[in-house]
């Protein structure tokens, strides 16, 4: 196994690619992603990850493919992740119900040659192969029969019990490579279930909007949000009872020292300041904010919030008493990172109070977007929370909007912003068939304290 850098620029954030069987570096040579440094796994003739290269990024994102989901399941450190992704592959490659089937993968190994080796590319790669065909390397047979030898005798060997978990597992509804039912029935009893999205797609995806969707872009997101600031009061019933419902858990505290993190329209900021009379706060969000005067001293800041806060744990630690935000974590690509940071910053009672969205959440458009943002279980917002806090409170909730048409509903996105940096790449009228006439959000509301010994 071999780990090469398409892109190394000294970032603290790690996209890490496990490529699919007979692919190197050079497939992958077209994925790059601002901010993040860019590395690709392949030759599997052993479980051997160089894990040292791990160390120096706080924020590891995986992105697993065919042969490359369980080579990652048996070698990476999952507990190091801050997101994993799978596509195509699973975690038992060599089986007759939940992998390839066992004679078609010998078989493979067995008449492996350049003839069969581009015919299994052609049907990996479906409608894409003439796209393609430039990407594949010159293949080196003897390493490839290595490879595929190594994976089938593995099956008796491999390490198990490696507690891997995946974020979100995409399964391509046309593979001719790992069987759709297989992959179905490999995932069902997994606990990354809840997590599968089936996709009209041969076996190849392309991972670039994959890692676009999942790690998204903070410059697209602010221009969504600010192009949605005028409107978004009107549209944004959903996300006001949320903001009240938030602004009301955090009663019977003593907060003048406050961080907001994406306070938008100010909805939730001037809830939160009707009940609790902040002196001083920071507002972070991603683009210029009206000045919302609800407080003696209010400092703007025009950043990405997760950056922003790491910065100021250095400086201020135990200086605030609250930091607050109300449907903005989501966007978070590494929220265990934020939580850590605001243990940091705040004063021992301070609270952190949060609100975000659950898988599920806006579940009637993933047709429309497949590869729409990822959402956190509430399992996981509670093991992240762990690792900081002692005393923490979690609170889920289901709101239902109901709309005329399905133009409404688009309507409603488009001026709410909670589209984020995806897209589906539909015409409109495409998106307006698969719309539907209603929407459901999932908030999570997270109170968390610190404590007066820490």
């Amino acid at each position: 196994m071999k780990c090469e850098f398409l892109h190394k620029e000294g970032s603290s954030r790690l996209i890490l690619i496990f490529s699919g069987w007979s692919t190197d570096m050079e497939f992958y040579s077209h994925i790059s992603h601002p901010g993040w440094d860019v590395a690709v796994v392949s030759g599997y003739t052993d479980f051997d990850f160089p894990t040292e290269i791990l160390d120096s990024y706080t924020t590891i994102s995986l992105f697993a493919w065919s042969m490359g989901v369980y080579m990652a399941s048996m070698s990476v450190p999952f507990n190091r992740l801050s997101m994993a992704i799978a596509i195509n592959g699973t975690e038992s490659p060599v089986d007759n119900s939940t992998g390839i089937p066992e004679n078609i993968f010998k078989g493979t190994l067995e008449t492996l040659d350049e003839r069969n080796l581009r015919k299994f590319r052609m049907r990996m790669s479906g409608s894409h192969y003439k796209n393609l065909e430039g990407c594949f390397n010159t293949p080196d047979i003897d390493k490839l029969k290595s490879e595929l030898e190594f994976i089938l005798k593995s099956r008796a060997s491999a390490p198990r019990g490696n507690n891997s978990k995946w974020n979100r597992v995409y399964i391509s509804r046309n593979d001719l490579i790992f069987p759709f039912q297989n992959q179905k029935q490999a995932w069902k009893s997994h606990n990354s279930s809840e997590s599968i999205i089936e996709i009209d797609a041969p076996h190849y995806v392309d991972l670039l909007p994959l890692i676009k969707s999942a790690l998204p872009s903070s410059e697209k997101i602010g221009k969504r949000f600010s192009k949605a600031l005028a409107t978004y009061n009107q549209q944004a019933d959903a996300q006001r009872t949320i903001a009240h419902r938030l602004a009301e858990m955090c009663e019977g505290t003593s907060l003048r020292r406050v961080i907001e993190i994406g306070p938008g329209s100010g909805i939730f900021t001037h809830a939160f300041a009707s009940r609790h009379n902040p002196e001083s706060i920071d507002f972070v969000d991603l683009y210029r904010l009206p000045v919302f005067g609800v407080a003696q001293s209010e400092h703007y800041h025009i950043a990405n919030a997760e950056d922003w806060m790491a910065h100021k744990a250095e400086q201020s630690q135990g200086q605030y008493d609250a930091i607050v935000s109300a449907s903005a974590l989501q966007w978070f690509v590494n929220p265990k990172e934020f939580f850590h940071n605001s243990l940091l910053l705040l004063k021992p009672g301070g609270i952190l109070a949060c609100s975000t969205f659950l898988p599920g959440n806006l579940e009637e458009i993933s047709s429309a977007n497949p590869y729409g943002i990822i959402y956190r279980s509430k399992d996981e917002i509670e093991e992240m929370l762990s690792s900081f806090f002692d005393s923490f409170s979690l609170e889920e909730e289901s709101i239902t909007l109901e709309f005329e048409s399905p133009r409404d509903t688009l309507l409603h996105l488009k001026h709410t912003g909670v589209g984020g940096s995806s897209s589906s790449g539909l015409s409109l009228k495409e998106l307006l068939g698969r719309l539907p006439s209603r929407l459901t959000y999932r908030p999570l509301y997270i109170i968390a304290r610190k404590q007066l010994s820490r």
